[in-house]
């Protein structure tokens, strides 16, 4: 089947980008789970753009690459922000993207998206910078990110550290909105900003950063609304009277006791850190060593009792390949009702997915991308689904301003040229007006909001033009084929009024012992 000349014209022009560009890394990345399956954002170093999988995936993410699809942004996120996300499925069939980062001015800003189904492109409903609550610690310049989301009436839970490197938390509950949480560890002395949390029931959270170059530090939510600070493989002096609420800076350790194992390949000093539960409330914590390969601890749950975290073995090569560079960043998502686990990390230049469930580890795969499925969809055959030349643009080459300006005009000249001479069946075609499927922006309240971001691309104080979204992201989307879902697909139930705030309830959701 002949290519169209708007697909043509897609192609060459990344073809002119990437011999033009410079290399850069990828940047930080988050992932989350929803009943269509796992998503994941991450950040183009170089661009600072957010790009993201389609959003009407199925089972596995689809990754566009060439070009890539990004966030729309009302505050330009910070180069190197840390990026947390989480989501859910409504009752209604869409999809929806809550996304944290830090912006220039070190602000938190949640940013929440509602999926088109039709194109996999997410649609910007609101923005609102949250740190700035009444009582609010400021957050540190580098802070690390994590959310969680509890249910309808517990709402977020977000994860950040102060100026002090102090854990805190900022929460959102439907009847109030955004507010200042509470403390979660008062301890200052961390050689890592990296967070990540997880829940298995109301209340039941557990959120995991580095402690130093021997250690981990986790802090459980306790029925009293303090958190419980323990580390591992040491182990603190004071056991259960070290908390939130004990207002130290520093918590020694039990210097009396050995640790029973080490954490290998662990320099404190992780660019990621993980953690999941499964159905039997095993906590399974992950991170990428100094020896490029992936590690997992994991404290299991007998009866009523937790025994403490242990090391678990490593798995082979097809499994677990080695990431591209040492303490590498990677992204988790996990699935609590079918104990699955999927983690997303860089390896040979391309995104992999190495999957888990019900105790078993399945062979990686690389995520396919967008380029892929336009070269099925044209019965042209399959392909290699590592990233493409075009596609190693999307996560770790960079384009300056005038490389794309001169991308953009070859790409001009060639359509140009290709018009005058293409027959009648390859014109292009004029797509839909996007306007006419975007929904007001919301505020806080659920009202619409004249200031917050709508059809313009950035306002005053975003850092990004129209013309630089124009250049660097195609809302040009291919529908990829429809792919079998892992379990089944047990849709979160909102209330009537479908305000962008409303969120799923817990009623799949067991409770800790």
């Amino acid at each position: 089947m002949a290519r169209s000349v708007s697909t043509r014209w897609h192609l060459g022009y990344w073809v002119v980008l990437v011999s033009l560009s410079t290399p850069s890394l990828c940047g930080s990345m988050a992932a989350w789970w929803t009943d269509l399956g796992p998503s994941f954002v991450l950040q183009n170093a170089s661009t600072g753009l957010l790009t993201y999988s389609f959003c009407h995936s199925n089972s596995t993410p689809i990754y566009p690459q060439d070009p890539p699809i990004a966030l729309r942004t009302t505050y330009a996120p910070k180069n190197g922000t840390a990026l947390a996300a989480t989501g859910w499925y409504d009752q209604i069939g869409s999809t929806w993207a809550s996304v944290f980062y830090q912006n220039n001015n070190d602000d938190i800003v949640n940013a929440v998206y509602k999926c088109d189904n039709r194109t996999g492109l997410y649609e910007q409903q609101e923005t609102n910078v949250i740190s700035d609550r009444i009582g609010t610690p400021n957050p540190h310049t580098s802070t690390g990110l994590s959310v969680t989301l509890l249910g309808e009436q517990e709402g977020y839970r977000v994860f950040y550290h102060d100026r002090a490197k102090a854990l805190q938390s900022l929460q959102f509950q439907a009847t109030d909105g955004w507010s200042y949480g509470s403390p979660v560890s008062s301890n200052t002395n961390r050689s890592s900003m990296e967070i990540h949390s997880m829940f298995s029931g109301v209340r039941n959270v557990t959120v995991v950063t580095p402690r130093d170059a021997k250690n981990m530090e986790t802090a459980r939510l306790n029925v009293d609304s303090t958190y419980f600070i323990e580390t591992f493989p040491a182990s603190l002096r004071g056991g259960m009277n070290n908390t939130s609420a004990s207002n130290r800076t520093s918590f020694p350790y039990d210097t009396s006791a050995t640790p029973s194992f080490e954490l290998e390949a662990w320099d404190g000093t992780p660019k990621a850190i993980g953690i999941a539960i499964d159905t039997k409330l095993t906590r399974h914590i992950f991170y990428i060593g100094t020896d490029r390969a992936v590690h997992w601890i994991a404290a299991f749950v007998s009866g009523k009792v937790e025994g403490g975290f242990r090391a678990q073995p490593g798995q082979n090569a097809e499994i677990w390949p080695l990431a591209d560079e040492p303490n590498s960043d990677f992204t988790i998502a996990s699935h609590i009702e079918s104990s699955s686990i999927r983690l997303y990390y860089v390896s040979d230049g391309r995104i992999i997915e190495t999957r888990y469930r019900d105790g078993n580890w399945a062979t990686a795969i690389p995520v396919e991308t967008s380029n892929t499925t336009v070269i099925v969809d044209e019965g042209t055959g399959g392909g290699d689904v590592g990233l493409t030349a075009g596609a190693k643009a999307g996560i770790g080459v960079g384009v300056s301003v005038g490389v794309l300006l001169i991308g953009a005009a070859a790409a001009a000249f060639w359509i140009l040229r290709r018009k005058k001479t293409a027959p009648p069946d390859e014109e292009t075609t004029t797509a839909p007006d996007p306007a006419a499927t975007t929904g007001p922006p919301m505020s806080e309240t659920g009202s619409p909001d004249a200031t917050s971001f709508g059809a313009e691309v950035a306002r005053t104080g975003s850092g990004l033009s129209g013309d630089k979204w124009d250049a660097e992201v195609k809302d040009k989307a291919v529908t990829p084929p429809p792919r079998e879902l892992e379990s089944p697909n047990l849709a979160s139930e909102l209330p009537e009024i479908h305000d962008r705030n409303e969120l799923p309830t817990k009623h799949h959701v067991t409770e800790l012992p």
